[in-house]
């Protein structure tokens, strides 16, 4: 598992940071102050959970943020790519687990991702700082071995914690030198009562000697009891020694093929450097293969293709071909132009001719003689007298016509006036008879009107006065004069009414159905209508003599164009062509037969060329089988013989090149073959330095040389397990003298426990005896009370014993437990320790249960026998060991936060190595204010903080 990048919304110091693309060995470096503890807290509290706010760790809450948490993003869990999110909440705070398919979950998940592990064990094994390294030269032996063992095997801690638990009750309850304790209280007790009832005893002299006999036998009993134990004990350990006599017996046979077995000193990359020989000639073989297949490849091609061929024969007309090709290529271009101007001028040469009226196979005309020219012009001027009298009469008839038109407009409009002949002489008798009475009514008329005329003058002004003198008196008199006058204004209107009416009663009466005007009018109209019948008939006998003159001119026309048309069919003219046309001071034909001319020159010229071309193609014919294009193109000719003689030339020069190449793959093969004999000369060499002739000895060699090793180190393993036995094993060096003794062992624990029971049975006897005298008194009392005060304490006893015993169990079983990982463990802490050491320490082994170490010179020292420097590098060697053994099961990241301050240079320096060979497999995380360390990390390995 590791952790790909951190996302922080707010912890401690640390708000909305990232720090992605993090690497198996990541360096966090900084000042003091600078964040480090808090970004190792962070991934502790995403991990396991925030801290509770009683507790004494730092809960690391932001001050200038709301926001708590962040997450972590990991790979290569079992789950896959997965975000750990932590932010506030209840408890320890609110945890979501995130997974590639978007499915959430909480604490069961991470509980599952990290494998069960809580914050304690991880902070024990997976993290630690200088005050862990420093922690252990402050333990006493026991602690410091139990410190060790603890990091030797996976979940030992919480284990071990336990089983102290149990220590910590037992030593409650008892303590061998104690006085306060229940069990030592209880024990003092019960010796005071045993005193009690001893004193009650003495009283009877036979009661003493039974007890002296008693106590005797109680002696004797122990003793035999002891050995029997001792015996018990020696006959277990020799059962299991012939239990594990197998390891025994393999240890030996170990033993003595190790003696047997005399090995030269093998290289120690021996194999390495066979392989390497042997990976060197076999590419050195397949490259010189590959060379060969090159060179075979470089023959067929340099075959020479068709295209060279002719080029190589027709070498000296090719090259000769080639310097005149540009003259050709202008030729040919000339010609394209050429038929571009003629394609142009007879284009221009079609239109005109259409334009002219000409159709495109009619000849042109000819030049105009002048007996043409005359006869033209008399037409011309026919035409012309023809064409002034057709005018003069067209416009004459269009005259009137529009007369005659208007003429009938008028008629119509004054027939629509005039009145029929009956009802004008109806009016005209009317008008006769009135004419007498009219004149005697105007003349009396005239009278009245002079009359009335006065009168009314004469009332107006009185009126007005009668008016003015009311407004001017503004009592009841100037009212009365306005009244008057009011009155008087009213009575001249009616009366001029009523005159009115009277004169237009009488018009009505006497006046026609026609006035007198109207007569005159129509007396007028008539006169009119007339005049204009008359004009009209003179202009109807104009125009019919006029359409007469128009018809003789047309036919004199017609008779003109007739024979003008004669002419353009005899002379070739253009039918639409007009004789002002043809009689024009310039010949309109002029221009087109330039154009003629100029056309057949062309021709000419383009023929020429052509032939040029014609013989040119002839001479090249011989290049027809190798240019495949149109030759009657002359254009893609001309870019077909460039084409092959780039080609042929490119050709050639490949043709030199791949010779040059097959020159230089020979060198390159005799150079490979040289090295392929001094690769081959190095092995032989090497088998020769381990006095073998083959490669396949030399392998049996090393496979011997690491089961050697193999076994040495289940020498090694065996010799751990078998520690205990060791010297008993030195004495039984055959199973047949363990077995003789195991018999005898047997014989004496029958003796002993026939000679056991004997001496119960006296015992049992005496007791019986005493317990007779005993009945009865204060000597029962104080028998009886004693008894009880046994009986408490046992039961004490055996609370005492439970806790002890478990601890114990406890203890054992993890021993058990780890003969698994702990040969692994150990093996890789002696390696790691040689390392960090320098090879001054190079065995690492648990003895009776101790940790030991074992120095260059053979001298032994127990893990609290060493300088702090050399502990804290043990106990860092047995952390790395653990991680690497416990990585199939737990996949944790690493922590050491400032760890190796300690350090002199050559230690940090080895130190340093160790970390980069260790982050191959598990991901580390070191912080440091130590610069120098920035000097050994890669650039992208570096988080500055």
């Amino acid at each position: 598992m590791k952790i790909e990048s951190i996302e922080i919304y707010g912890y401690g110091k640390w708000i909305d940071h990232k720090i992605d693309k993090i690497t198996n060995l990541q360096l966090f470096y900084g000042k003091n102050e600078a964040g480090k503890t808090t970004l190792m807290s962070f991934i502790h509290s995403i991990l396991f959970g925030f801290p509770s706010k009683i507790s004494s760790e730092l809960r690391y809450e932001p001050k200038s943020s709301s926001q708590y948490g962040g997450r972590l993003f990991l790979t290569g869990t079992q789950y896959g790519d997965i975000q750990i999110e932590r932010v506030r909440g209840k408890a320890n705070g609110k945890v979501t687990v995130t997974l590639e398919n978007g499915d959430t979950g909480g604490e069961e998940w991470l509980e599952n991702i990290l494998s069960g592990l809580d914050k304690a064990t991880y902070q024990a094994l997976f993290s630690f700082d200088l005050e862990g390294l420093q922690k252990v030269q402050q333990l006493n032996r026991e602690k410091l071995n139990r410190y060790f063992l603890s990091v030797g095997t996976i979940g030992n801690e919480q284990l071990l914690k336990v089983a102290d638990k149990f220590q910590a009750e037992a030593s409650k309850m008892f303590k061998p030198n104690g006085r306060v304790t229940v069990i030592n209280k209880k024990i003092a007790e019960v010796e005071n009562k045993r005193k009690q009832v001893k004193l009650a005893k003495e009283k009877n002299t036979q009661y003493m000697d039974w007890q002296i006999e008693k106590e005797k036998l109680e002696k004797e009993l122990v003793s035999l009891r002891e050995q029997r134990t001792h015996h018990e004990d020696k006959l277990i350990k020799l059962n299991q020694l012939e239990a594990n006599w197998a390891l025994f017996s393999e240890m030996q046979d170990i033993q003595n093929q190790l003696k047997k077995e005399q090995l030269v000193e093998l290289p120690k990359d021996g194999l390495y450097q066979l392989n390497h020989y042997n990976q060197e000639i076999n590419q050195l073989k397949l490259t010189i293969t590959q060379q060969k297949e090159k060179l075979n490849y470089l023959s067929d091609k340099s075959e020479e293709t068709r295209i060279l061929k002719v080029f190589v024969e027709y070498r000296s007309e090719i090259n000769q071909l080639m310097e005149n090709l540009d003259d050709i290529q202008a030729i040919i271009q000339e010609t394209v132009f050429i038929k571009e101007a003629l394609s142009t001028i007879h284009d221009q040469f079609l239109r005109e001719k259409q334009k002219i009226g000409l159709n495109d196979e009619q000849a042109i005309p000819s030049v105009m003689t002048e007996e043409l020219l005359k006869k033209l012009s008399d037409l011309q001027d026919q035409k012309k007298q023809n064409d002034q009298q057709v005018q003069q009469l067209n416009e004459r008839l269009a005259f009137l016509n529009f007369q005659q038109e208007s003429l009938g407009e008028q008629l119509d409009k004054l027939e629509k006036r005039l009145w029929d002949n009956q009802t004008f002489q109806e009016v005209e008798d009317q008008l006769e008879k009135s004419k007498e009475s009219q004149r005697a009514y105007t003349k009396v008329e005239n009278k009245t009107a002079n009359s009335t005329k006065i009168g009314m003058v004469f009332k107006i002004i009185v009126s007005l006065i009668l008016l003015i003198l009311g407004f001017s008196l503004s009592n009841t008199i100037g009212l009365f004069f306005i009244i008057a006058g009011l009155g008087f204004i009213a009575y001249s209107g009616w009366r001029m009414v009523k005159k009115s009416d009277s004169k237009r009663r009488i018009e009505e009466y006497e006046e026609p159905a026609y006035s007198f005007e109207e007569y005159i009018q129509q007396t007028e109209i008539r006169k009119q209508w007339r005049e204009k019948l008359a004009e009209i008939d003179q202009v109807i006998f104009e125009l019919n003599e006029k359409h007469d003159q128009s018809e003789q001119a047309n036919l004199q026309q017609a008779h003109i164009e007739q024979e003008f048309q004669l002419i353009k069919q005899e002379y070739g003219y253009p039918s639409h062509y007009m004789i002002e046309d043809l009689l024009k001071e310039t010949d309109i034909f002029e221009g087109i037969r330039e154009k003629e001319i100029t056309m057949y020159k062309k021709q000419e010229a383009l023929s020429i060329k052509e032939n040029e071309i014609l013989v040119w193609k002839n001479d090249t014919k011989y290049l027809q089988p190798v240019i495949f294009v149109d030759w009657s193109n002359n254009e893609q000719l001309v870019e077909g013989i460039k084409q092959f003689y780039k080609e042929a030339t490119a050709d050639e020069d490949k043709l030199k090149d791949l010779i040059k190449q097959q020159e230089e793959a020979h060198q390159v093969i005799e150079q490979l073959i040289m090295q392929q004999k001094e690769f081959e000369q190095k092995r032989i060499r090497l088998l020769h330095s381990i006095k073998v002739k083959s490669e396949e000895d030399f392998r049996k060699k090393y496979i011997l040389d690491e089961e050697l090793s193999t076994k040495k180190a289940r020498l090694n393993l065996l010799e751990q397990q078998v520690g205990e036995y060791s010297e008993m094993l030195e004495t039984y060096r055959d199973k047949t003298a363990l077995l003789e003794s195991i018999q005898g062992i047997k014989t004496k624990l029958q003796k002993l426990k026939e000679t056991i029971e004997s001496l119960l049975n006296k015992k049992i006897k005496i007791e019986v005896a005493l317990k007779n005298l005993e009945v009865g008194g204060e000597y029962s009392e104080l028998l009886q009370e004693y008894a009880n005060l046994k009986s408490e304490t046992q039961t004490l006893v055996d609370e005492w014993a439970t806790y002890k015993l478990a601890a114990e169990l406890i203890e054992r079983t993890l021993t058990e437990a780890r003969k698994d990982r702990f040969p692994a463990t150990i093996r890789d802490t002696t390696h790691y320790f040689s390392i960090l050491t320098k090879e001054n320490y190079q065995k690492v082994f648990l003895k009776e249960g101790t940790i030991t170490v074992q120095r260059k010179d053979g001298t032994l020292f127990e893990a609290s026998e060493l300088s702090q420097a050399t502990a804290e590098q043990l106990y860092v060697a047995l952390r790395f060991s653990f991680v690497k053994n416990a990585n199939d099961l737990i996949q944790l990241p690493l922590l050491i936060d400032d760890g190796f301050v300690n350090f002199d240079q050559q230690r940090k320096k080895e130190m340093y190595h160790l970390l980069k060979q260790i982050s191959e497999d598990i991901q580390i995380f070191y912080f440091t204010f130590d610069e120098s360390v920035t000097e050994v990390f890669r650039k992208e390995q570096i988080e500055m903080l």
